[in-house]
């Protein structure tokens, strides 16, 4: 399906986690090592030991370096935030078809990128009607 922003499982957005988890076969689930770190910073010890043990039975884990430099610039020229644009940079990097955020800066600007971005809701209710 898409990207999943550290957000989304920092928020205490156990719904969309949890049915990520059981249909994990239908999806794609891909994340940069930044939303690793970010993830880190945002949850306790015990917490982040259970994110590490979601992600590494569910989700790809791709270096940062990988991402061309240029997508993230693309990004930061169309007025994102660096680490927004990175985050943008890599979703399109992936093949995404959607970003499941709930960064405000994401959410206001759906129309001028190339994938979707979701809230946590939406990707739920997207992942749902695709069962």
């Amino acid at each position: 399906m898409g990207f999943v922003e550290a957000s989304e499982f920092t928020s205490g957005c156990e719904t969309l986690v949890t049915t990520l988890a059981e249909h994990r076969e239908a999806h794609t689930i891909r994340v940069c090592r930044t939303i690793v770190e970010e993830a880190r910073d945002h949850l306790t010890p015990q917490e982040f030991r259970e994110f590490i043990l979601f992600i590494q039975a569910l989700i790809l884990v791709d270096e940062d370096a990988f991402v061309p430099f240029e997508l993230g610039s693309k990004y930061e020229w169309k007025g994102l935030k660096s680490a927004d644009a990175f985050i943008a940079a890599y979703t399109e990097w992936v093949g995404a078809e959607a970003l499941v955020t709930e960064n405000r800066h994401f959410l206001s600007r759906r129309d001028d990128l190339p994938f979707k971005v979701l809230t946590a809701e939406q990707g739920l209710k997207r992942i749902s009607s695709l069962q």
